[in-house]
């Protein structure tokens, strides 16, 4: 079987192109990618799970400053401000793991 020169002209470039964007697609830079997005992903959880960690120890300070003799209606906002706060960064952790 022979080819005509267009042929062979057209094989010669498909050739060049799979060689050139071999390494671009190859399966180890697609590995080296995939583990950079999981580390960013990691990094983004372990964000939100030290702030979550930040306001739940901060729950404790309420009853020092009711003790302290704020008023419990105004401890008691803070309170549910604080819990919305906590559910927000839960749901944005479990989310997030989700993802991986």
């Amino acid at each position: 079987m022979t080819l005509t020169k267009s042929w062979k002209g057209m094989l010669l470039g498909l050739g060049l192109m799979a060689a050139v964007a071999g390494p671009a697609l190859s399966p180890v830079s697609m590995n080296v990618q995939y583990s950079q997005a999981v580390a960013a992903d990691m990094a983004k959880i372990q964000l939100v799970l030290k702030k979550l960690r930040a306001s739940m120890s901060s729950m404790k300070d309420f009853d020092e400053l009711e003790q302290a003799g704020m008023p419990k209606s105004d401890v008691d906002r803070m309170r549910r401000a604080m819990t919305q706060k906590i559910q927000q960064l839960t749901d944005e952790a479990i989310a997030s793991i989700h993802e991986i």
